[in-house]
């Protein structure tokens, strides 16, 4: 056999092997690609398992897939501590848009001869900003309901207070024959603290006659420890809100603007839940689906000093709903704490913002000085007594800042100190 010969064998071998590589290298592609598409799980959709005394309570979120991931929260010991009547955090940021912006005084008497027909209720909601109300001449003037804050979180430092009034309110608008509905103000950061919330919210309502919904209110946007909340996650929190509270056999609302609805908030993912608007005009264009109409801020009632929000329901309650417990707490006075009562330590460290937050001169002042742009590096001077304060020097002076903006700068060795 010649040498041409020899290296045309060569070749033709040379071929099949190629070719039976190649058909390989398919064979292995073709078989990843099938496992691939027949082992990948879909995204899972999150169920969330409250550990409690009773049992577990189960609260989905809307993500509709065909498997379920659990997550088992422990359930925590509920604390209620009583907010001031002057929380630096509560009120004065509001969130408000044009929809909020044109409100009319309107009284109760005008409310009833113009929206009061079959099937629909005349009320109010109320916080401690109303103060103290005669509920008497509240229930004479035709108030038909009243939605009373119970609580809310600090954008700033977290907690979680009870609103000042909101015991004497809602034992007074019972006293009185006023159905009752409550709203908590939230500022939670993702779906755990909603939960925390509403678990807060039906502990502190257990005992009363809760015949109205319970509202979940979210206008804190971009404040604080709430800045950079995405669209998606203040409405995922909200669903978790008012799935709790549905599961615990209340009426769960969303309480929104006009504005907000269309821009914050992704209202197609709502279900199960009645819809409270809030848009302060004669006659609403408001697309979206809405149970309760929150028409102005400036309702004037009998029995209540300045203005109050007023609302119509489009449902209305024949019956008061029962209690979930029969051993209501007594009520207490409401109490302002001293406000020279915090005292500061020294201290001497480096800090570091976790987002742009606000500064204060006075800590006893509820008016923002200013903002701190997030991963400014601070110079702490001293922390409150309650460490709910850092004195800071900024700009040349000290200005205070909730501590829950900051966190410990373990390098400043390497940074230097903006100041």
């Amino acid at each position: 056999m010649n040498n041409l010969t020899k290296l045309k064998k060569i070749n033709q071998i040379q071929k099949r092997q190629l070719i039976i590589l190649i058909l390989l290298l398919s064979l292995t592609i073709t078989l990843i690609v099938f496992a691939i598409t027949i082992f990948k799980k879909p995204p899972l959709n999150k169920k969330i398992i409250y550990q409690t005394n009773q049992g577990f309570l189960q609260v989905y979120n809307t993500n509709k897939t065909p498997e379920v991931q659990e997550e088992i929260i422990e359930e925590q010991p509920i604390v209620i501590k009583k907010g001031s009547l002057n929380d630096q955090e509560d009120g004065k940021n509001k969130y408000t848009d044009s929809s909020m912006s044109n409100a009319k005084v309107s009284s109760i008497d005008v409310a009833l001869s113009m929206y009061e027909t079959p099937g629909t209720s005349i009320g109010i909601d109320v916080s401690k900003y109303q103060g103290n109300i005669n509920w008497a001449q509240v229930k004479q003037s035709g108030v038909e309901f009243a939605i009373i804050r119970c609580g809310y979180r600090g954008y700033g430092s977290g907690q979680i207070l009870m609103d000042p009034y909101f015991e004497q309110n809602i034992s007074e608008a019972l006293k009185n024959g006023i159905k009752v509905g409550v709203y908590f103000f939230s500022a939670a950061i993702n779906e755990q603290e909603a939960l925390e919330e509403a678990r807060w919210t039906k502990e502190v309502i257990k005992n009363y006659k809760i015949t109205y919904p319970v509202a979940y209110d979210f206008e804190s946007f971009g404040l604080g420890r709430l800045a950079g909340l995405t669209k998606s996650q203040i409405t995922a929190n909200a669903i978790a809100f008012m799935n709790y509270i549905k599961s615990a056999g209340y009426t769960p609302m969303m309480y929104a603007s006009k504005n907000a609805y269309y821009e914050r908030f992704e209202t197609s993912l709502f279900s199960g839940c009645k819809f409270w608007l809030a848009h302060y005009t004669d006659v609403t264009d408001y697309k979206g689906t809405y149970h309760m109409w929150q028409y102005t801020s400036k309702g004037t009632v009998p029995g209540i000093n300045g203005y109050v929000d007023m609302n119509i329901a489009y449902f209305k309650y024949s019956h008061e709903a029962p209690p979930k417990e029969e051993t209501p707490r007594p009520t207490s006075p409401v109490e302002e704490p001293p406000q020279d009562s915090l005292e500061f330590k020294d201290n001497n460290d480096e800090v570091i913002t976790l987002n742009d937050t606000s500064y204060y001169l006075d800590y006893k002042n509820d008016e923002i000085s200013g903002i701190i742009k997030k991963d400014s590096i601070l110079k702490r001077l001293s922390v409150s007594s309650d460490n709910v304060w850092s004195k800071v020097s900024y700009n040349n002076q000290e200005v205070y800042i909730k501590t829950i903006n900051l966190y410990i700068n373990n390098n400043h060795s390497n940074d230097e100190t903006n100041s």
